[in-house]
């Protein structure tokens, strides 16, 4: 059984639930990797909702922290047509059960915050989204109430469900120096799904689905 969603202090700001709904199973991973341009220190997405078939998230993770270079990819998820919102460079879409792993690129110096989730939910989504897990710099994953010291620029969570073409808001909690970022509107992403409701319904278990990239 899942833990109740618990709400942070600050209003629109839900936690995650700490676990996934019973029976949870993760068909992908989905990768967003958030740098800043040079000219004008507006945040930039790349690569965003990059889709990778394994499921092992620790070992991709670590492979992060290590600066491998990222495996291949199956595709890239998109906006949907059908959705009553536009898109935004920093949203990461989903399209089934998945792990969504988020980076904040390690040139610059922001981290997530200290002692705070380093993502919240704007609205209470219930069980669609939990499992909320902070990378450390040495490796260490810590829970869901937030990464305990300094340094934090990777973090995980499992999507559970999305109805069709379905918008969910979220905020990161994040904090900077000399760039003078402390949690800025335009960090706040959308993880909105990019096609049919799931988890009833999965490409991955569609007849004659192949694994082909879509850029």
């Amino acid at each position: 059984m899942t833990d109740t969603v618990e709400p942070r202090a600050s209003s629109g700001d839900v936690r995650l639930t700490a676990g996934m709904r019973p029976g949870w199973t993760p068909k992908e991973i989905v990768y967003t990797r958030l740098t800043l341009d040079p000219t004008d220190r507006t945040v930039v997405a790349s690569p965003r909702s990059y889709v990778v078939r394994q499921t092992d998230v620790e070992s991709f993770v670590r492979a992060r922290l290590a600066g491998l270079p990222l495996p291949g990819h199956v595709r890239t998820r998109h906006w949907n047509a059908t959705s009553s919102r536009p898109d935004r460079p920093i949203n990461t879409y989903v399209g089934a059960p998945c792990w969504v792993v988020m980076e904040l690129d390690g040139l610059f110096d922001w981290q997530f915050e200290p002692k705070q989730p380093g993502i919240t939910a704007k609205h209470a989504y219930g069980d669609d989204n939990g499992g909320l897990v902070h990378v450390m710099p040495d490796g260490k994953l810590e829970g869901h109430l937030g990464p305990t010291g300094e340094g934090c620029r990777i973090l995980y969570f499992g999507v559970n469900a999305r109805d069709t073409a379905e918008h969910q808001e979220f905020r990161f909690h994040v904090v900077s120096g000399k760039h003078g970022l402390q949690d800025p509107d335009q960090i706040d992403p959308d993880i909105p799904n990019d096609g049919g409701k799931f988890p009833l319904v999965s490409e991955w278990d569609a007849p004659g689905q192949i694994d082909e990239a879509d850029v």
